[in-house]
């Protein structure tokens, strides 16, 4: 089922910024929108945007590395609870 809405201009324009931000159109955004809001679903974009420019300039953690971080981690919770 199909509907036909009218978006007040003050929200276009900012559904238009949204869908660039997030290298997609207004109209899927528009689903995002209205599910989860506009301050939500900016944030969210806002938030993936920052972290895929940080894995860009080679800040992140190998699989590897977070594996062995995480198993340190689990048996220092395990000593204390012996």
């Amino acid at each position: 089922m199909s509907a036909v809405m009218t978006l007040p201009l003050k929200f276009s324009g900012r559904l238009e910024k949204l869908a660039f931000d997030a290298g997609s159109t207004p109209e899927k955004m528009l689903d995002c929108v209205m599910r989860d809001g506009f301050e939500y679903t900016e944030n969210f974009v806002r938030e993936v945007n920052k972290g895929i420019a940080e894995a860009d300039a080679g800040h992140f953690v190998s699989h590897e590395e977070a594996m062995k971080q995480l198993q340190s981690t689990i048996e220092k919770h395990a000593q204390k609870v012996a």
